[in-house]
């Protein structure tokens, strides 16, 4: 079949949050023999990223750095033409199946649909785009949330199918407006591949000489999550463990005031800021570490938000401290590979790090158990293969 598929995130090289999933369900449609078009940012020429994918064409469209500070504007203003590039390269290729990630990109998929109604949309879906823009200050905000939510909401409930990454997603999207027999759930993963335990003991006598423990937070640092928690838990923690590091290894529009927080408590020793790293270099950050966090806040759409982090620190065999939020737990279990701390409670997170750092052996027991968990029920090739047999299924 002819495939379409549309993400308004650079793919390649990949940048983070959904281009991972993304890339892998491109390989797998590719690997099953359908002809597969991508409409995406890239910072590649065309034909490189052809060749990497092995599609069969592919329409770069405008990116926006997911670091800078001033992002959720300028997805404001690359947003409209990209949606309506999507709409018109559907209309002259006439696919079978449009795979749309999260809902903006979406929308162009339903526009593209009125040309040609025989279309199958799908709506990948793993995130709530517009709701939690209010951390974002701006006049134009009340305009741009309005406006958004309508076209998130419209996704939602008029795409002919929903794959998302979790039942509490599943929960959200019904919600929404969609029929919860048009939802399926495919859950995020790992490449086993790239995330495993490698060698990492040279990174952290530079980073880290002399800790004891070394704890670590990676990925994109933004404002919405509430980062800020690491540091004030960072600060409890070094007062009964002084000799534990803790690692922010990624970028993002929230690093300087966290740098300012950090300096104000005097933490600079015990805080380092790697900068943003290629993600081939993540698992030895990771593998020299004792300890992987994930910070969300108790808001909707973190309620059904899946991470990449828990599961790429447990393929390199790393325990985790989870925020207790609902498509979290579905992941695993309380003890099994993380623990879970209270949302927005710098205290209770400091506890929950304190008691793993002192036990050194139910550390090793938990990173094992993360470790089987990736290759049993989160590795990529198989998640992806579920993925397009799912598409596949809804054609025929």
């Amino acid at each position: 079949m002819r495939v379409l598929v549309t993400i308004f995130e650079k793919l390649i090289p990949m940048s983070g949050g959904g281009t991972s999933r993304i890339s892998s369900v491109i390989r797998a449609f590719v690997a099953r023999g359908h002809e597969v078009h991508v409409v995406s940012s890239i910072a590649v020429p065309k034909g490189e990223a052809i060749r990497e994918l092995g599609c069969a064409d592919w329409l770069p469209v405008q990116g926006v750095n997911r670091l800078g500070r001033w992002k959720m504007p300028k997805y404001m203003i690359a947003f409209p033409p990209s949606i309506l590039r999507v709409a018109n390269y559907a209309r002259r290729l006439k696919p079978d199946l449009i795979v749309s990630h999260n809902s903006i990109a979406g929308y162009g998929a339903l526009l593209a649909k009125r040309f040609e109604p025989t279309t199958l949309v799908v709506l990948d879906l793993t995130d709530l785009l517009f709701e939690y823009l209010e951390d974002y200050r701006s006049r134009w905000l009340p305009a741009i949330l309005g406006v958004g939510r309508l076209m998130e909401r419209t996704s939602i409930r008029d795409s002919d199918k929903i794959i998302t990454i979790s039942q509490s997603m599943k929960d959200i999207a019904s919600r929404f407006g969609a029929q919860l027999e048009k939802i399926d759930v495919v859950p995020d993963g790992v490449d086993t591949m790239i995330f495993r335990p490698v060698d990492g003991q040279p990174l952290r006598e530079r980073h880290a000489p002399g800790a004891k423990h070394v704890v670590i937070f990676h990925g994109v640092i933004d404002p919405q999550d509430g980062p800020e928690l690491m540091v004030d838990a960072g600060r409890l923690v070094v007062e009964r463990e002084p000799a534990t590091s803790f690692w922010l290894v990624g970028d993002g529009a929230a690093v300087p005031a966290l740098k300012e927080r950090v300096r104000r408590y005097g933490l600079e020793e015990r805080f380092y800021f790697s900068g943003w790293v290629p993600q081939g270099e993540v698992p030895r950050y990771i593998s020299a570490s004792d300890l992987g966090l994930v910070i969300l806040p108790d808001v909707l759409s973190a309620r059904g938000r899946v991470t990449l982090k828990e599961f790429e620190c447990w393929a390199c065999g790393v325990p985790a401290v989870l925020p207790r939020l609902p498509a979290l737990q579905e992941v695993t279990g309380e003890g099994e590979a993380a623990v879970f701390y209270r949302p927005g409670d710098h205290e209770d997170l400091a506890e929950k790090i304190c008691h793993l750092l002192v036990d050194d052996d139910r550390r090793r027991e938990m990173g094992a158990r993360g470790e089987r968990l990736v290759k049993e029920r989160f590795e990529w090739r198989s998640l992806a293969d579920r993925f397009v047999r799912l598409c596949e299924g809804y054609l025929g």
